[in-house]
């Protein structure tokens, strides 16, 4: 059985959407700030502007797989009613993206395997390590596979 690739409308179309569903959560949550909150909607509203209207050089599907991946590392760092909900509403909705924990797969792995890995563990360590999720252990190894992935990119660009 095979499956049709999505064009980038398609995939812009399904991040708005998630950006939508995100937007009445954050509206109706009971934890975040107002200061939280007007920051994760003006952040949606920036996201959905760049997928509906990219320059010309950026309307490719690998640039919204940034911008989905930046948009959902909250909903995937985060546990909580809120999170929950939002997880519950895109299922609702068929929209088929998966919650994903970065730095347990990095952990899991060994292994820092792309650029957006590493934009997540180096946006998200010292928060993990502040919340619990991680011990002093784990970020050492994280600081290791960081380094280790800095130099693989060095190597490449000689």
């Amino acid at each position: 059985m095979t499956t049709k690739q999505q064009t980038y409308q398609e995939r812009a179309e399904q991040l708005v959407k998630t950006i939508d569903i995100a937007k009445k959560v954050i509206v109706n949550s009971k934890s975040l700030d107002d200061k939280t909150r007007t920051h994760f909607l003006n952040w949606g509203r920036d996201i959905k502007n760049m997928a509906l209207n990219p320059e010309p050089q950026f309307k490719k599907v690998a640039s919204l797989k940034y911008l989905k991946n930046d948009f959902l590392i909250y909903w995937n760092e985060e546990d909580g009613k809120d999170i929950e909900k939002f997880w519950s509403k895109l299922y609702e909705n068929g929209i088929d993206f998966e919650k994903k924990d970065t730095i347990q797969a990095v952990l899991k792995r060994k292994r820092i395997k792309d650029i957006h890995e590493y934009e997540s563990v180096i946006d998200n360590i010292v928060v993990a390590e502040q919340m619990g999720r991680i011990n002093k252990t784990q970020v050492k190894v994280l600081n290791q596979m960081i380094g280790e992935f800095e130099q693989r990119q060095t190597n490449k660009g000689k």
